[in-house]
């Protein structure tokens, strides 16, 4: 695809901004920093990680793979909607930054909204003759990003009619959050997952990626009863959510039994930092699935959104050390490889893994309502940490030789 290294380098640039955000944030939680408001910074840091960083790797490697795959594509489209996606995210990131939730903000927020859209119906057009793998991954992708933007639209609603009823309004946030973050997140990394494998010759049957994708969809697509188990649901309604999150699990249980199987040929076609890599974004999504598979325990669900460090870490663990690494990995592989670029991923890798345990600590401790000492200060010199690797990736970022 014309402009792709641009495009992809561009997206990381994104990614050193959610970065400096981070820094931001993590400051004035720290120590102070009166001429910013906190609640703009937060919104602006959490739409722009979405879809400055997320959202516009995601559109440029499923074109980058429609451009591989299918023999007649008018590639210019995707070109124009990954530019009108770049557009919305810096207008979201000044607007949220300038007042948070007003007319321009949302007025971003729904172009990028409806370019999603957009992009589904071209992938769904674009797709339909195509046998492969990973398409049925990125149309369910593309589907959960739809189906996130009804939480969105019911907002949307509230805030206009300002009838806020907030039991509505938590639940439409955990619908947005939940199929963008394990749905149109989740099954994007899967689909580039196994054509990344397959361009290595490592490939999965038609039976195993059918069936696996069934029982990770059903577990998705039911799975958001988990995010509000704290609703007086009926009974039969629960054992439906549970049944639904063993489904999921088994089938990530025959994905990790597939990977297994496959290692010793990852092995030969992957440099030792590519395989670390897939450890531990694989670790995290474990992590992930077990503490969901947990959370189908009223009380553990209960204490987990009852405690702000509980719930930052969780999305932290999906968002920054599962979703943006695997992505930001896959970044990578379309540029030169260099000892600079290398050191600058692991820099990257044992920052995010440092947040992670140290959020997840303030976590468990936050269950005594004990605080750690100097918990903020450490936060912030890790937040520093990871924008030093991002930006060192960044200025080390070379075009390949065709």
């Amino acid at each position: 695809m014309k402009n792709q290294a641009f495009l992809l380098k561009f997206s990381v640039f994104s990614f050193v901004i959610v970065a400096i955000l981070g820094v931001l944030m993590r400051y004035k939680i720290a120590f102070s920093l009166p001429f910013v408001e906190q609640k703009h910074l937060q919104e602006a840091h959490s739409h722009f990680a979405f879809y400055g960083f997320i959202t516009s790797c995601i559109y440029i490697l499923v074109a980058q793979y429609l451009s591989k795959t299918v023999e007649v594509i008018q590639m210019k489209k995707y070109q124009i909607l990954i530019g009108v996606n770049f557009f919305a995210s810096y207008g979201m990131l000044l607007s949220f930054l300038y007042a948070g939730y007003y007319w321009l903000s949302i007025i971003f927020s729904t172009i990028a909204l409806l370019n999603s859209f957009v992009y589904y119906f071209f992938l769904i057009k674009d797709l339909k003759n195509l046998q492969e793998t990973s398409k049925i991954w990125f149309l369910a992708a593309f589907f959960f990003a739809v189906l996130s933007s009804l939480g969105v639209f019911t907002l949307s609603y509230m805030m206009a009619s300002k009838n806020v009823v907030q039991e509505l309004y938590l639940a439409s946030t955990y619908f947005y959050l939940h199929f963008q973050y394990n749905g149109f997140f989740i099954f994007s990394c899967l689909g580039l997952l196994f054509y990344h494998l397959k361009e290595k010759g490592i490939l999965i049957s038609s039976t195993e990626s059918k069936m696996i994708f069934w029982l990770l969809f059903i577990g998705c697509f039911i799975g958001f009863g988990l995010s509000v188990l704290w609703l007086k649901l009926p009974v039969w309604i629960y054992l439906v959510i549970v049944l639904a999150t063993l489904v999921q699990t088994y089938g990530v249980f025959l994905f990790f039994k597939w990977i297994k199987n496959q290692w010793p040929k990852i092995k030969t076609t992957t440099n030792p930092l590519q395989r670390f890599v897939f450890i531990y974004v694989g670790f995290a999504f474990v992590v992930k699935i077990l503490l969901q598979l947990g959370s189908v325990i009223p009380a553990v669900s209960q204490f987990a959104f009852g405690f702000r460090n509980v719930v930052i870490a969780y999305l932290h663990l999906i968002l920054l050390m599962c979703v943006a690494t695997f992505l930001l990995s896959q970044v990578i592989q379309n540029f030169k490889t260099s000892p600079r670029l290398n050191t600058g991923l692991k820099y990257f890798l044992l920052s995010v893994f440092l947040n992670e345990f140290l959020l997840g600590l303030m976590g468990i401790f936050s269950i005594k309502y004990v605080a750690i000492p100097f918990a903020n200060e450490f936060l912030f010199g890790i937040s520093v940490l990871i924008l030093i690797s991002i930006l060192i990736i960044f200025n080390t970022l070379k075009e390949k030789n065709n």
